[in-house]
């Protein structure tokens, strides 16, 4: 049985605070009930780690209230700067001896920054036919951000089983939701008001995930040229790195989502920059739902802000 018919997905982001709650009958994944309110710390992704949690639970507790989410159970995430995310190759190893070789390779990148972080780490499928050994995705946390945002989880009358981060989220929702051709790599890139997150994803399968993050003091315009080739850079930079490691594989197309693709000419934009075919990806469009039930204030076009919200409340507990 799956675990996400009584958790909530809250995705805490630089200007808006989204909610999703979903649920699953006859292997059809429903929209249950949404939530979507301003955030009430400005530039909350890059604020920092002392802001008061207290403006943001309350937001949180009135949006739960307005759009009648009664489960307490939550899942957030985290994304930005602070998030460190590395890429180990092991030889074939199980169990605790996987678990020692992470520990040691992090503890020869990181030093003595790890003794303050949240860690985990997934192995990741090969692509590659002839591949030997294991990739290793490795993820660091500080441990005050992860205890910060449990604090307005909580303040907000939530009980969190879990914390993610916000592209593994998005890559949850993206391989749950579509329904990719076999042997095809696509990159999907949620588009925030500061942050891109972007995953490289296969058939049922995850490859490589990272933020972009181009310290920004004002909301990203993708209309601006400048701001366009230092993003499209920084796409081209992931891209070639996951093609030098994937040995021939290469990205077949690109999905856009969040509420920086709104703007109706970002796939042309996109498409042109990268030379690949580029197309907006709508997360309502593969979901069940009553548009009734999410409130009258909700229209179906803002479901491009909600692929992390509804990856994190399709998280299995």
């Amino acid at each position: 049985m799956l675990g996400f018919k009584n958790v909530v997905g809250v995705d805490i982001g630089s200007s808006l605070i989204k909610l999703a709650q979903l649920s699953q009958s006859s292997g059809k994944i429903r929209l249950e009930k949404v939530g979507v309110v301003d955030n009430p710390v400005s530039n909350f992704r890059t604020t920092g780690r002392t802001m008061s949690t207290h403006a943001v639970s309350h937001a949180i507790r009135h949006s739960l209230k307005k759009s009648r989410i009664k489960v307490r159970d939550a899942v957030s995430s985290l994304s930005g700067s602070f998030i460190i995310i590395q890429y180990f190759k092991f030889p074939p190893l199980s169990g605790k001896e996987l678990e020692n070789a992470v520990k040691l390779e992090a503890e020869r990148v990181m030093g003595g920054e790890l003794n303050g972080m949240e860690t985990d780490f997934q192995i990741l499928p090969q692509n590659q036919k002839e591949a030997k050994g294991q990739q290793v995705l490795f993820v660091a946390v500080p441990k005050e951000m992860v205890q910060q945002r449990m604090e307005i989880l909580q303040q907000a009358g939530l009980n969190p089983i879990g914390i993610d981060i916000d592209c593994l989220a998005l890559a949850n929702c993206f391989l749950r939701l579509k329904n990719l051709a076999s042997e095809e790599d696509v990159m999907v890139l949620n588009l925030g008001a500061r942050l891109i997150n972007l995953g490289i994803l296969g058939k049922e399968s995850l490859y490589f995930v990272r933020d972009i993050s181009l310290d920004l003091k004002a909301p990203l315009n993708l209309k601006e040229k400048i701001m366009l080739d230092r993003t499209v850079e920084e796409i081209h930079r992931s891209v070639h790195y996951y093609e030098g490691r994937a040995r021939g594989n290469k990205v077949a197309r690109v999905f856009l989502t969040g509420g920086g693709t709104v703007a109706s000419e970002i796939s042309d934009l996109f498409s042109n920059a990268l030379g690949l075919p580029v197309e907006k990806w709508n997360p309502l469009e593969d979901l069940e739902f009553d548009p009734g039930k999410l409130g009258y204030e909700f229209k179906k076009d803002k479901g491009y802000l909600l692929a992390i919200a509804i990856g994190l409340g399709l998280r299995e507990k």
